[in-house]
């Protein structure tokens, strides 16, 4: 869980004196040339190569003040000067988003593939003043789900499962008749929110307790359902550890090892892996921070998985993002419903299997967030346009909803379309 690749700033999340004239400087050329970008009117000028003369000293300064580098690839990788152009203002978002809100993480910026930009800000320990790195690894909270989501759609390929079961199916105790897989995919399932329940009833707090643990909790003490099930839209942790407690009935396999046979494994995503009650090993453990750099831990709840507890990088990620335009672990036929709203348009926004919707410059983008024990972060694919943002954060304090600026900028889309500040994931739980 450490990541860093060029510029590690901070200081205590504070940028010590030897960069304090470059982030003015940054900020200065930055912050005129940023008005430029979030209007669209850069992309194309730099298209038609027709910048104004001041538009082009700012993008010098920020040439000449900024650290990033372009990723090291083989000579036959050409960068055009639109991708450069890119790379530049990606980091001059991400350098004002630390002198201004203290990030602390790691992030990458992908085009059809194509790294355009990564690099990582600050520590992977604020007392130890370990660095971040490109192989440090991060808890995904929520954006775990869409790994769950495929599970289960691998599952429907083999036939061993129809969306349509019911729990019940695989858990005859399962107190809450009614309930089917596809419920619980879209959150349409009403299921109350299992860590209430275990905080509750759970006397031995101090051990890590597992999904079928979980379940058990559920059928034992019947908390109440928000609403019956498939009658309303309702984001639930819930329905995503039942998920994983299916997968492992059914397959007779911990979660954490069929997503690694079935997944991880085979899109070589070598360092990503679940932190559960029987893998308790983090080989580059980041630690993570609540607001006011209060040192976060682990609790019991951390050993149920599906909702949350995949830990991985930046770079694994990536290569999760490029499987998902392929037929490697499913069908394009199977990963389309996961893609497709599954519930009413509420606004601008609806939800597939796994995986938020949002209606975006005329187009649909697929995109999650997620949040747990002092962990944040954001995956954005802009499946038209092939646009890929993750951004994975040790430090939570939300400034990593401004992404969608960057998307903004990419797209050409005025701000005034950009979606509010994303804070489902702060009151849902993850």
């Amino acid at each position: 869980m450490r990541e860093t690749k060029s510029g590690n700033n901070l200081s205590g999340g504070f940028l010590n004196l030897g960069t304090f004239w470059q982030a003015l400087t940054l900020l200065i050329c930055g912050g005129g040339m940023w008005s430029l970008f979030t209007s669209g009117e850069a992309i194309g000028k730099v298209k038609n190569n027709d910048l104004n003369p001041k538009a082009v000293v700012a993008a010098k300064s920020l040439k000449d003040t900024s650290t990033v580098k372009l990723p090291k690839f083989k000579d036959s990788v050409i960068f055009s000067p639109l991708e450069k152009y890119e790379a530049q203002s990606a980091d001059s978002f991400f350098n004002i988003l630390v002198s201004n809100s203290r990030f602390n993480g790691s992030a990458l910026i992908a085009h059809n593939g194509k790294v355009l930009y990564t690099k990582q800000f600050g520590y992977s320990d604020f007392k130890s003043k370990e660095m971040l790195t490109d192989t440090s690894e991060f808890q995904l909270g929520s954006v775990s789900k869409q790994f769950t989501a495929v599970s289960i759609m691998i599952l429907k390929e083999r036939g061993l499962l129809s969306y349509d079961d019911s729990v019940c199916k695989y858990f005859p105790d399962f107190p809450y008749k009614g309930v089917t897989i596809r419920m619980c995919l879209d959150h349409r399932s009403g299921l109350p929110n299992y860590m209430f329940t275990c905080s509750e009833e759970c006397r031995d707090q101090a051990t890590l307790i597992d999904n079928m643990q979980m379940m058990a909790m559920l059928a034992k003490y019947q908390p109440r359902c928000y609403f019956k099930p498939n009658k309303l839209y309702n984001y639930c942790n819930t329905n995503y550890a039942v998920l994983a407690s299916v997968v492992e009935k059914i397959t007779g396999y911990r979660f954490a090892d069929f997503l690694r046979k079935n997944v991880f494994e085979p899109l070589q995503m070598t360092r990503t892996f679940i932190y559960d009650k029987y893998d308790t090993a983090i080989p580059n453990r980041v630690t993570g921070y609540n607001a006011g750099y209060r040192r976060a831990g682990f609790d019991f709840l951390d050993g149920i998985a599906g909702d949350k507890g995949v830990y991985s990088t930046v770079n694994d990620l990536l290569k999760w993002d490029q499987a998902l335009y392929g037929n490697k672990l499913v069908t394009q036929a199977t990963l389309k419903e996961a893609f497709t709203p599954h519930t009413r348009w509420m606004g601008n926004r609806s939800y597939g299997f796994g995986w938020h919707l949002m209606l975006f410059g005329g187009d649909t983008i697929v995109y999650h967030g997620g949040w747990w024990h002092g962990f944040n972060c954001d995956f954005i694919r802009d499946v038209k346009k092939k646009n890929t943002i993750i951004v994975l954060s040790n430090h939570i304090n939300w400034c990593i909803n401004r992404n969608w600026e960057l998307l903004a900028l990419f797209r050409r889309t005025p701000l005034a379309q950009m979606p509010d500040e994303d804070k489902e994931e702060g009151t849902a739980g993850m």
